[in-house]
């Protein structure tokens, strides 16, 4: 049923479109990695963050509370 949704959606899109959608069906088969030496600072900021109980927005908050 989805199958046949989708397929009739793409009936109706113009080349520039398709091409788009071709790029993302590309993207989910592939599922490439991540190149060797990307940025890796959300791995530092999540381990920063792990030790945080209330979780980082209460924290903000708190210290905002504190300073009025």
């Amino acid at each position: 049923m989805l199958k046949e949704q989708v397929i009739s959606q793409i009936d109706t899109l113009s080349i520039e479109e398709l091409m788009l959608i071709y790029g993302y069906i590309e993207l989910l088969k592939g599922r490439p990695q991540l190149p060797s030496g990307t940025n890796k600072a959300h791995l530092q900021v999540r381990e920063a963050l792990a030790g945080l109980k209330s979780g980082l927005s209460n924290d903000i908050l708190a210290s905002r509370e504190e300073r009025i």
